[in-house]
């Protein structure tokens, strides 16, 4: 994903009010290989792409980590894009892409056994 903005724009500062509403999605992490099991949901402007290896870390209510991290691999990305058949939102603000699906499997490239079950669990996927 790309965002362009002007030269007198202060790169250095997020983007506030009605353009983070522009810029920012629900990324939604899914586990590809049981059943489709939710593991994180949040706003994000970044889009993740195959291959990546997602740091999921527990926070408590102060922001701390409560558990270990897990590390997990992006095996797909799925943006829900609006199609031309949809209807503009009734307030004039343009049709964006709100919902970002990541499916991913557990980082075990260190592990070899765990690495060929999880290209026997991709491989059955791709049929």
């Amino acid at each position: 994903m790309r965002a362009t903005l002007s030269p007198d724009d202060d790169s250095s500062t997020p983007p506030t009010g009605a353009l983070t509403r522009f810029l920012m999605f629900t990324l939604r992490v899914i586990r590809h290989d049981r059943a489709e099991l939710t593991l994180a949901e949040c706003l994000s402007a970044c889009v993740p792409t195959r291959g990546e290896v997602l740091q999921l870390d527990t926070l408590d209510e102060h922001g701390e980590k409560s558990r270990p991290s897990t590390l997990w691999r992006v095996v797909s990305v799925t943006l829900n894009v609006p199609s031309v058949n949809s209807t503009p939102p009734t307030d004039g603000t343009p049709l964006v892409v709100r919902t970002v699906e990541v499916a991913v499997l557990p980082d075990v490239s260190l592990i070899p056994d765990f690495a060929a079950a999880a290209e026997q669990v991709l491989s059955e996927s791709r049929l």
